[in-house]
């Protein structure tokens, strides 16, 4: 029956854009939307706001507004410390908690109609029935477990379909107090984590459970606010913090979305919406709405300017939503509560979450082709795309999709299937030819062996191979075999110059620039190659290879280190010939493995620079004539080196930049005197 829904619905909603995409001018805010490379960007209006809701007369103050399964809207109002229920048209319906409520900060309403409120200055949490009659009171638990010292001012509360309470209180950094129905406290759930740290990494590697029980430990920061979806899954906001400020906690109260989902550290709600999506409310009136995956759909909304608009905010304290998809936002300061509907977009964004969310990817299909004809820069839709081409296998379309949104793991499976289909259709010719070629050099081995057919040419690349400076770049393979000897070469005999070495260092930076442009999609860690630029990557590049021969140098010179500048110069760049070898076919390989093969990829970089480092520690040692605890007595000492002078380089950079400020503000005073 949904889907049927949705299909009518999809109807209704092409003939009405054009006329809701012209109602968007009106409205006082700008709508943001993330794009395909991750940034937001602004798009079509996703709500717009259609009123005010209920009556000015009955809400005061409110602190926090829920909406149950039949519409009806409970709003918890500070100011006449009553909840108030209004039916779905604003018409008031009942007034609970009269006489008892002192400021009541949160409600939820449960299956039963059975209505909970958070009251902060009463410091409980009250149960009252469908009429209005307090069935039972939840005051500070007695259980030992609760602790003498760990405060109780209910905040906020919702109730999971089992009849538990959780309550957010003020200042409780231990998670969300869980309650029975009965009132007997079950424990903390879901305790916030603080941001892991290095030197918090260390202290848990060197420490035992024990000693760190002992130890001062950073107290993690209490959430704000909870909301609780269909499936039982709680969900939370931290305010000041920008780590896991959005959780969503599975039943050992553990977060699964990215805990860097957001960095707005001034959250104040957190809301359900009708298909899985959810809403958070900012305190700067900026609404964020995420699907169920923790993906951003859209923000909007604001704080009011003074100019009294709809859909801006003096002071938001909460955000609630109906069966329809409308989002409810109460104004403290105001005294209002504000309605705000989706447009045409928006549904149409929501029918594709629908179906998306069930796994129905070539049935969302339809809804995502319109949000692109809406708006081809919206990355979420790409992504969903891609996952309907490679459900209905067609892998180009879906491998195309996916690295359009950066989607690393959907482009793997794509790319394997595709390279799949290569294989089992071109596998047998690759075979032919590898074992034709195979037989031909075979064949001239053997021919040259009886009548030396190969003699010319090895005779004419001899003679090629013996020019000077030719010979210095061959001279590079021999740093792969023979280490020791080469150094002794470059050192005693002269075998190379600085000018085959500029033109390797040349050479490296040519590899470097490729490696960045050809490496397969999966291996590029994100980085578009508009982002790419010659000069940065020059000095990304050259300067750690700059302050490592200087410093070196400088070192090796106190030290009686023997080498020349010229030949640790020389020596560095020899010392990369496993990089210069290996670094252009790694990057080709790169473009036909897949996240399956990724070990592959990570262990013959592992061992092109492990290789260069070994390569490189025998050149410091045979150039200097060092032993080999002098030579890493060398290596330290240069590493320290190097952060010296780099530290003494931004000294001197900050003090240039104040110079030149106060000579600038020395010129401009006198030419405004003058």
């Amino acid at each position: 029956m949904k889907r049927i829904f949705i299909g009518l619905l999809t109807v209704w909603l092409i003939l009405l854009s054009p006329l809701q995409s012209f109602a968007a001018l009106s409205v006082p805010y700008n709508t943001e939307t993330v794009s395909t490379e991750g940034y937001l960007i602004e798009t079509q209006t996703a709500y717009i706001p259609v009123g005010l809701f209920g009556s000015t007369n009955d809400i005061v103050s409110p602190e926090d507004v829920y909406i149950d399964q039949n519409n009806d809207v409970y709003v918890a109002d500070s100011g006449t410390k009553k909840i108030t229920k209004f039916d779905e048209n604003g018409r008031k319906l009942l007034e609970v908690g009269e006489g008892i409520l002192q400021m009541p900060t949160g409600v939820f309403v449960d299956e039963e109609q059975q209505i909970y409120v958070a009251d902060y200055t009463n410091e409980k949490v009250y149960r009252f029935s469908e009429e209005g009659e307090m069935l039972q009171e939840y005051g500070r638990p007695e259980s030992p477990l609760f602790g003498t010292k760990t405060p109780y001012k209910p905040q906020k509360i919702t109730v999971d379909k089992r009849g538990n309470l959780y309550i957010i209180g003020e200042g409780s950094t231990n998670g969300i107090i869980q309650v029975g129905q009965d009132g007997t406290f079950l424990g903390f759930f879901g305790v916030n984590r603080t941001r892991p740290s290095l030197m918090s990494v260390v202290q848990d590697a060197l420490t035992t459970d024990q000693q760190r029980s002992s130890m001062f430990l950073k107290v993690p920061p209490a959430p704000t606010n909870i909301a609780i979806d269909e499936k039982g899954l709680v969900y939370t906001i931290t305010a000041g913090t920008s780590f896991e400020v959005i959780r969503k906690l599975n039943i050992a109260g553990g977060n699964i979305l990215s805990p860097y989902i957001s960095e707005i550290t001034n959250l104040q709600d957190i809301a359900m919406g009708p298909l899985g999506n959810f809403f958070v409310l900012a305190k700067d009136g900026r609404i964020y709405e995420y699907d169920s995956f923790g993906n951003l759909l859209f923000i909007f909304g604001g704080k009011d300017d003074g100019t009294n608009r709809l859909g801006l905010f003096m002071d938001p304290s909460g955000v609630a939503t109906d069966n329809l998809g409308r989002v409810f936002i109460t104004d403290r300061e105001r005294g209002t509560v504000q309605v705000l509907e989706p447009t045409a977009f928006a549904e149409m964004l929501h029918g594709g979450i629908s179906l998306y969310a069930q796994g129905l990817y070539i049935e969302s299909e339809q809804y995502w082709s319109e949000v692109l004809r809406m708006n081809s820069s919206i990355g979420l839709a790409h992504n969903a795309m891609g996952e309907a081409y490679y459900k209905q296998q067609e892998y180009e379309a879906a491998l195309e999709s996916f690295e359009l949104v950066g989607n690393v793991e959907g482009y793997s499976d794509s790319f394997w299937e595709i390279r799949n289909q290569w294989m089992n259709e071109n596998l047998s010719t690759v075979f032919a030819i590898l074992i034709g070629l195979f037989a031909i050099r075979a064949s001239l081995l053997f021919a040259d062996k009886k009548k030396g057919i190969l003699a010319p040419a090895r005779k004419r690349w001899q003679a090629f191979k013996s020019k000077k400076l030719l010979s210095e770049l061959l001279f590079l393979g021999k740093f792969l075999r023979h280490p020791i000897d080469s150094f002794y070469y470059i050192k005693r005999q002269r075998r190379v110059s600085v000018l085959s070495a500029t033109i390797l260092y040349i050479i490296l930076y040519a590899e470097f620039l490729f490696m960045k442009y050809f490496t397969g999609f999966i291996f590029r860690g994100g980085i578009s190659l508009e982002q790419i630029n010659f000069g940065m990557e020059f000095i990304l590049l050259f300067l750690p290879i700059i302050l490592f021969i200087v410093s070196n140098y400088l070192v090796s010179t106190i030290n009686d280190g023997e080498g020349r500048f010229s030949d640790i110069y020389i020596g560095t760049i020899y010392s990369l010939a496993p990089i210069i070898v290996m670094l252009v076919p790694i990057t080709l390989m790169s473009n036909v493995l897949t996240l399956n093969e990724y070990f592959l990829y990570v262990f013959f970089m592992q061992v092109m620079m492990g290789w260069s480092l070994i390569i490189l520690f025998i050149m410091i040692k045979e150039i200097h004539a060092f032993e080999f605890w002098g030579t890493v007595r060398n290596i330290f000492t240069t590493i320290f080196c190097m952060l010296i002078i780099v530290l003494v380089c931004f000294i001197i950079y900050v003090l240039m930049d104040q110079v030149i400020d106060f000579v600038t503000a020395i010129i401009q005073e006198v030419i405004l005197r003058v």
